[in-house]
């Protein structure tokens, strides 16, 4: 697990469009899925989010350093830090890489002086609804998709970090 560099934001945009593809294209409309199907713009997108202070970007590498998953979180945001991105690739599940993504994610935040951070599920995403909620993760809400009409999310809270950052092997 480390800070994400520019140099993994090609990897990191082609794991975000392979996992966009395979968890959303049943759950969302085509028009709506396509800009996140689009490597170059997602590219472009992480160029512009990484670049932001305030944005912490974490890679998951195995024994090669081949990344298979990141977090992408967005620490200036109100009321607290939003995760917004959380993608391991399938070839690397099973192994822990989500849950020690969640658990670095926590210890950077709680570092950085914040107790506590949300996030977004897609509603109908429930294996990651799962993941979460076996992390600690509070449901408090469904709200909105702002980008996807029709679309709503599950929020999900941690309000004590340190919990989840000691959890860290």
């Amino acid at each position: 697990m480390r800070e994400g560099v520019a140099a993994d934001l090609p990897r990191v945009s082609e794991i975000k469009v392979r996992n966009w593809a395979d968890t959303y294209g049943a759950l969302l409309d085509r028009k709506v899925l396509s800009p996140f199907l689009d490597r170059e713009a997602q590219l472009e997108d992480l160029r512009q989010a990484v670049g932001l202070p305030g944005t912490l970007l974490l890679v998951a590498v195995d024994g090669a350093e081949a990344i298979g998953g990141f977090a992408l979180t967005y620490m200036a945001r109100e009321p607290e830090p939003w995760l917004e991105s959380l993608h391991v690739l399938s070839e690397f599940r099973g192994h822990g890489m989500g849950t020690q993504l969640m658990q670095s994610t926590a210890a950077h935040l709680h570092v950085r002086g914040y107790d506590s951070m949300r996030l977004g599920v897609i509603a109908g995403n429930d294996a990651a609804a799962r993941f979460y909620e076996r992390l600690g993760g509070s449901r408090i809400g469904l709200e909105p998709v702002s980008w996807a009409e029709g679309a709503m999310h599950q929020v999900y809270r941690w309000s004590n970090l340190t919990q989840l950052a000691d959890d860290l092997p």
